[in-house]
C-alpha cells in the first residue's frame, strides 16, 4: 500500500474532508431555515395591512438594500474598476448591439405569430396522357 497520498485510493475520501462538508451542509440548512422562518414572520406581519396608493411599494422599503446586495454592488465597482476604459466601452457596445439582435429576433417571431395563415391552395388533377 503506497504512503504517498498522490497514488493512493481515491475512492474512500478522508473522513476530515467528509465532516468539514458535512458541517457545510448543516450550517447551509440552518441559515435557509432561519431565512424560511424570517420570510414567514415577515409574511404574517404584513398580512393585515393594506396595499401601499402605489401597489407595489412596501412601507419603509426605501433605502433598505440589505448588507448582502451592499457588498454585491462593491464587488461589482471593484471589478468594474479593474476593467479598463475601452474595453469597458467595447464590452457595452458589444451588449447593445447583442440586446439590438435579441429584440430584432422576438420582433421577428412576433411577426411570424400574428400574421394569419395562407389560405389553402385549390389543387386540380390534370390528366396526363
Amino acid at each position: 500500500m503506497p504512503d504517498n497520498p498522490q497514488q493512493g485510493d481515491f475512492s474512500d475520501p478522508t473522513p476530515d474532508a467528509l465532516g468539514r462538508l458535512e458541517e457545510r451542509l448543516d450550517r447551509a440548512s440552518r441559515a435557509a431555515e432561519r431565512l424560511i422562518a424570517e420570510a414567514r414572520g415577515q409574511g404574517r406581519s404584513t398580512a393585515g395591512r393594506k396595499p401601499p396608493p402605489a401597489g407595489w411599494q412596501a412601507p419603509g422599503s426605501e433605502g433598505q438594500g440589505g448588507p448582502e446586495l451592499e457588498l454585491l454592488a462593491q464587488l461589482i465597482q471593484s471589478v468594474r474598476e479593474l476593467v479598463p476604459a475601452d474595453l469597458q466601452r467595447r464590452l457595452t457596445e458589444a451588449l447593445r448591439e447583442l440586446l439590438l439582435a435579441l429584440r430584432a429576433l422576438i420582433e421577428f417571431y412576433l411577426e411570424r405569430l400574428e400574421r394569419p395563415e395562407p389560405a389553402p391552395t385549390e389543387m386540380e388533377d390534370i390528366p396526363i396522357s
